[in-house]
C-alpha cells in the first residue's frame, strides 16, 4: 500500500498497531507502480565501483536506516543488531560489530562515533573507529528517527512523541520534552535537526518548533498544517521528513498536504504549497526538491514556493528522498533503481539498477560517487559518467 496508508500507528493501541505495521511492511502499493519507458537519449550510463551485504537491512519494515559517511568509510546497520563499516573506495569490509540490539535507526557518524535506534527504546553509541560499545541511553520508546548529533551533544525523537537531548560522549540525559501524538498517525518520526544553539523538528500534529539546545526550551513553534476532515485518516498531518536548513530558510513538509518554508529565526511562514511529503527535501540556489506521498517528483521555487516542474514518471514507484547529484536529482526505488532527473524541468536523464530491493532510504553522495543502501541490506557504490565518454 501507499505510503499514506503503510505506516500508521494507534497510540493508544499498541498491540493493534503493532500487528498493523507487521502486516503492512513497506513494499505493497494501492496502485499499480508507472512501468519504466525507455530513455531515449540518456544523458548518462551508471557504473557500479563495487557491491557488498551489510546484513538483512529492514526488510519489509519502515526503518530509519541510512548509509552513514565519515572517515573515508560507509557505516551500516542492519534490523539484526549488527552494524558494519565499509571502505568506500573499495567496498571491503573494515569491521562488523554485534550490539545484540533491536535496531532500527541510524547510524549517524558525529566525531567519532556512531549513533543508532532500537524498537525497544534505546540510542546505541559504538566506537567508529573499532565497532566497540561507548554507551547505551534507555528512552520511553521506539527510536525510528536516526538520532540527530552535533556540537557535543545528540537529539532522539522517541514513538511516544518525546524528544531528548543526550550528551555525545557519555550518553547522559540533559533535558527532556514531551508533546501530544495525534490518535493516528504515520509510521515514522521526523529526524531532528541542530543548528547552532538550536534544535529544529517537525512534529505528527503538522508543526515545527525551535528548541533551545542547552535547556529545551521552545525558542518558536509553527504549525503548517492543520488537521481536517471527518476521519483520523483524513486528518493525518505528520511531518516525517526531516527540516532542510538553507541560510536563514527552514522547509517543511508535511503529509497533510503542505510544503512550506519559515524563517529559521521566528518561524515566520514564507510560503506554502499543496504538496503531500515525507520522505525528505533537497535543494539548490533556486529550487526546493521532493517527492510526495503518491511518488511524483516536484521542484518548488525556493523564494515564491510556485512549482518549477512536475514529473509522475516515478508514480507509485515509492521513490526516495531526493539528492542533488552533479547538479541534477537523484532518487532511488521500490525496485533497486536509481533515476537521474533534471533540476531544470524534471526530465527522466538516466537510469541505473544498482540493486535488486527497494532503495528507500536517500543515496548519499561522496564526491563523484553515490551510496546506496537496499532495504535488504546490500550496499552499492556506483558512479553516472557521461554516456558518449
Amino acid at each position: 500500500m501507499s505510503h499514506q496508508l503503510n505506516f500508521l500507528r494507534a497510540a493508544g493501541l499498541m498491540a493493534a498497531a503493532s500487528l498493523l505495521l507487521s502486516a503492512c511492511g513497506g513494499g505493497a502499493n494501492i496502485a499499480e507502480p508507472t512501468p519504466l519507458t525507455d530513455i531515449e537519449a540518456p544523458a548518462y550510463r551508471m557504473e557500479t565501483l563495487w557491491r557488498t551485504d551489510g546484513g538483512d537491512g529492514a526488510g519489509e519494515f519502515v526503518s530509519g536506516f541510512r548509509p552513514a559517511v565519515a572517515q573515508d568509510r560507509v557505516f551500516v546497520a542492519n534490523r539484526d543488531g549488527y552494524v558494519t563499516a565499509i571502505d568506500v573506495t573499495s567496498g571491503r569490509k573494515i569491521w562488523r560489530s554485534r550490539t545484540g540490539e533491536r535496531l532500527i535507526s541510524g547510524p549517524t557518524a558525529e566525531n567519532g562515533t556512531l549513533l543508532m535506534g532500537t524498537r525497544d527504546g534505546q540510542v546505541v553509541a559504538l566506537s567508529a573507529d573499532s565497532g566497540e560499545r561507548q554507551w547505551t541511553a534507555e528512552l520511553s520508546s521506539e527510536v525510528i528517527a536516526a538520532p540527530a548529533a552535533a556540537n557535543g551533544m545528540v537529539v532522539a525523537r522517541a514513538l511516544d512523541g518525546r524528544i531528548v537531548a543526550l550528551d555525545l560522549a557519555t550518553g547522559d540525559r540533559r533535558w527532556t520534552i514531551e508533546h501530544t501524538v495525534p490518535t493516528l498517525t504515520m509510521r515514522g518520526t521526523s529526524p531532528a535537526q541542530i543548528v547552532g544553539n538550536t534544535v529544529y523538528a517537525g512534529l505528527e500534529n503538522g508543526k515545527v518548533v525551535a528548541l533551545d539546545s542547552a535547556t529545551g526550551e521552545t525558542r518558536w513553534e509553527q504549525s503548517i498544517a492543520v488537521p481536517s476532515g471527518r476521519s483520523e485518516l483524513e486528518r493525518i498531518v505528520d511531518i516525517d521528513a526531516a527540516p532542510l536548513i538553507v541560510g536563514n530558510e527552514l522547509y517543511a513538509a508535511s503529509a497533510g498536504n503542505v510544503m512550506a518554508s519559515l524563517s529559521l529565526t521566528g518561524g515566520r511562514v514564507r510560503w506554502k504549497q499543496a504538496i503531500s511529503a515525507a520522505t525528505g527535501l533537497a535543494s539548490n540556489d533556486s529550487d526546493v526538491f521532493t517527492t510526495d506521498v503518491d511518488g511524483v517528483a516536484w521542484a518548488v521555487n525556493r523564494l515564491t514556493g510556485n512549482e518549477t516542474w512536475e514529473q509522475d514518471a516515478l508514480k507509485y514507484r515509492e521513490p526516495s528522498a531526493p539528492v542533488l547529484y552533479e547538479s541534477d536529482v537523484l532518487v532511488g526505488d521500490y525496485d533497486g533503481y536509481l533515476h537521474w532527473l533534471s533540476a531544470d524541468d524534471g526530465s527522466v536523464i538516466a537510469r541505473g539498477h544498482p540493486l535488486g530491493e527497494a532503495i528507500r532510504s536517500r543515496p548519499v553522495v561522496v564526491e563523484d560517487r553515490v551510496i546506496v543502501l537496499g532495504a535488504d541490506g546490500d550496499v552499492a557504490a556506483v558512479r553516472f559518467r557521461a554516456a558518449g565518454g
